[in-house]
Formats: structure tokens, sequence, C-alpha cells
């Protein structure tokens, strides 16, 4: 039984990649398993994720400690690093994971696990409903990683947690901008959906 499902809350954060904490975690594995340098350290990545479905979270921590510990210059170190900060998000132990997430962000390798630990950051403000941080790090994650994949969702979130915060001519210049920006994209047809709600919400009130 998978205990922690990503995709239950209000949910503003990320439409795409990791909702589920599984989906995390399967796509983790095939990139190190067949890209990473140690074959052992991945398995136990296979196994933490086993433990943590169960709803054994004190082993799976264990065996995340363990893959940290002894495999500190394998790739998939920096994985379990992120796999821990995810579970500690879900228990609301937020000050550890941003710990866990600031270290991987400075130091990760390769560069394709830092903008995973920089979504990451902005969903736990999104969790801790800090909506003012929640802005500040997707506008982060947008200078820095404008190609990203998760780029195009998360000017999406950015527009929401403007409505939330109470700026609407933010949300509404946010939702131009992914309408204008990528045009003919999924996202842009949401951006365009939202903009009519708005003014339709602005003709009512």
């Amino acid at each position: 039984m998978a205990v922690f499902n990503l995709g239950s809350k209000v949910k503003i954060f990320i439409v795409v990649a990791f909702l589920n904490i599984g989906l995390i975690f399967a796509g983790a594995f095939i990139y190190f398993k067949f890209k990473g340098n140690n074959k052992m350290s991945s398995n136990k990545l296979s196994e933490a994720y086993t433990s943590f479905a169960r709803g054994d979270i004190r082993n799976g921590f264990t065996i995340i400690d363990e893959v940290i510990a002894r495999f500190p210059k394998t790739l998939a170190v920096y994985q379990a690093r992120l796999i821990k900060a995810d579970i500690l998000i879900e228990m609301h132990r937020y000050e550890e994971a941003l710990r866990i997430l600031e270290e991987v962000l400075n130091n990760g390798k390769p560069k394709i696990i830092k903008p995973l630990a920089s979504s990451r950051i902005i969903y736990l403000y999104d969790s801790k409903k800090d909506y003012s941080k929640a802005i500040l790090a997707s506008s982060r994650f947008i200078k820095k990683y404008p190609d990203h994949f998760l780029t195009k969702d998360i000017y999406l979130n950015l527009a929401e947690y403007y409505l939330i915060s109470g700026s609407k001519n933010d949300a509404i210049r946010v939702f131009n901008e992914v309408a204008i920006k990528f045009s003919n994209t999924r996202e842009a047809e949401k951006a365009r959906n939202r903009l009519n709600n708005i003014n339709k919400l602005h003709r009512k009130g």
C-alpha cells in the first residue's frame, strides 16, 4: 500500500512528472540502474522504495542513509537524498527536508539533479502554504532553468500562488506570458482557461 501520494493536495504544485511519489522513484531507478556506476546502490534505492511503499518508513530511512554513507561518489547518492526529502516533506518535517534539498541544489551531480531539487523546494513551500516563498522559489526556477521540462508548469503554479496571495494582476501577467510564450501547448490552453475564469469572476463582481 502506497502511503505517500503527492497528488492529493490543493494541488497547486506541478501537474506533471512527480505528483505521485512512485513515479519519482520509478523514473529514478531506470536512470540510475542503467546510467549509474554502481548497480548495488541503485538496487538499494529500489529496496528503499519498496519499504516506503509498504509503509515501513523506518526501514526505508535506514536503507537511504546506508546508500548515502556507503556510496558517496555514486550518482545514486543524490537521488537518495531527494527520496529522503520527499518523505520528510510528506511527514511535515520541512526544515530537515529543506536542508537536504539545499545541499543537493548546491552540490548535486550530475547537473540534471539540481532542477529536481529546486522544484521540490517549491513543493515544500506549497505544502507549508508559504506562498510568498513559493513565489520566490518558482521565480528562481524559471530564471535558472528556462528550458526545463517542468518550467511551463511552474509558470502556471506561480500564477496560482499570486492569485492565492491576492496579487491578481501579477497572476494575469503570468498567465498571459504562458499563453504567449508557450502557445499551442497544453499549458497555454490552461492559462487561457484560467484567464477566462478570472474575467468571468470579475464581471460577476
